[in-house]
């Protein structure tokens, strides 16, 4: 009687271990397809690279590479440089003029908003419903940050759609959303607006 419990026991357990096995093999399968495999390979090349590389202490310079590096004092008159330029363009320090014009444009944008944390009803709402778990305000965690979702310039009723019903097809390269229909409407509009405040 014993042993024939004790059978039943080992076997349900080697059942149990397969299908644990399995189960396995399908997650890191399916955790492949979106983050990449090799994962122990990357960790252990790097590991070799950092040890393999000499440490700051270690690395020495030689006295001649920097005199061969070092400029002369009458080098203009060597090369025959000058400060005229023959083609009248404005002296833009190894820059294009489009850079420049470029590097203006951007200087008059208004800057940025600040990145700082979400307000506290806000906040309280995304850990509320998991949110947090899969988004940040300005990083990309597994899903995309609000300030990328800001971008796309949704409407606070779009945000709605998506959030009962993801589209993957709007964001190439993460992970499918889940729905979340347990969430209510009411806070997922007040998210949304945050959310578009971002922008």
């Amino acid at each position: 009687m014993v042993l024939k419990k004790l059978t039943l026991l080992a076997s349900l357990a080697c059942i149990g271990y397969m299908g644990i096995s399995c189960s396995a093999k399908e997650d890191q399968d399916s955790y492949d397809k979106f983050y990449g495999s090799g994962r122990a390979d990357r960790e252990k090349a790097a590991a070799e690279a950092m040890a393999s590389a000499p440490s700051a202490t270690e690395r020495k310079i030689d006295p001649d590479t920097i005199n061969s590096l070092s400029v002369t004092e009458d080098m203009d008159t060597e090369i025959g440089a000058s400060d005229e330029r023959s083609d009248n363009s404005p002296e833009t320090a190894g820059e294009t003029v489009e850079e420049v014009t470029k590097g203006e444009q951007t200087a008059q944008a208004p800057a940025p908003k600040a990145q700082g944390p979400p307000p506290a009803d806000i906040a309280a709402l995304l850990n509320k419903h998991t949110c947090s778990a899969c988004h940040r305000p300005y990083e990309r965690l597994v899903g995309p940050a609000y300030s990328d979702v800001a971008k796309k310039n949704y409407s606070v009723d779009r945000i709605v759609e998506l959030v009962y019903k993801p589209e993957p097809s709007n964001w190439p390269g993460y992970p499918p959303m889940i729905p979340m229909p347990q969430v209510p409407k009411e806070d997922v509009q007040k998210l949304a607006k945050w959310i578009n405040s971002l922008n």
